[in-house]
């Protein structure tokens, strides 16, 4: 089991929590987050630390206890710091295009693919152009909501999967690929 679930979580100086019956209000300087508590833990604010106690020793009661605590960490990282993801966009005549709420991305595909950006997420496009590998678009998910920030980029990345071989597609910044070599290259050996 975790230890992590019995550390205080700090509340910084901008952030203000408001513990109701079963919600759970925190507001920053970047906006504000509710979340509704599990009725397997309770929630003890004292002087700028909240505590994640569970009501009783069962197992469940321990994994509730671990899975609140972080949520209320991450809320709070998100009305101060924010949160952010990179996606970088690659291959020929690969691009993306952002009119709105709704970021068109063409990928090769006859029609292009549209996502729809919820109202909470900021999306920032950058081509940086490099001599090896093409156009390189780099689309930036921002918001206060990790779990959004999070869905909205699986989302993009989903609507082409970088391939194997020349690594076209749409992937993470930080994810690595690794390269397969071909057919031609296993028979030439």
């Amino acid at each position: 089991m975790s230890k992590n679930r019995f550390r205080p979580v700090p509340i910084p100086e901008k952030v203000k929590v408001n513990i109701t019956n079963s919600e759970l209000k925190v507001t920053g300087p970047l906006g504000n987050l509710n979340l509704r508590l599990s009725n397997r833990v309770k929630i003890e604010l004292t002087e700028n630390q909240l505590f994640v106690k569970n009501q009783d020793n069962s197992k469940e009661s321990f994994s509730h206890q671990g899975t609140m605590r972080s949520l209320i960490s991450n809320m709070i990282e998100g009305v101060t710091k924010g949160f952010q993801k990179t996606l970088i966009i690659e291959g020929t005549g690969y691009r993306a295009q952002l009119s709105g709420n709704k970021l068109q991305l063409f990928l090769g595909f006859s029609k292009p693919k549209t996502i729809i950006l919820p109202s909470e997420i900021k999306c920032e496009l950058k081509v940086i152009k490099s001599a090896e590998k093409g156009d390189l678009t780099y689309i930036t998910i921002k918001g206060i909501d990790k779990q959004l920030v999070g869905d909205v980029a699986a989302r993009i990345r989903k609507t082409r999967i970088p391939d194997p071989y020349k690594h076209k597609g749409v992937r993470y910044a930080d994810e690595v690929l690794r390269k397969k070599i071909g057919k031609r290259a296993v028979v030439q050996a």
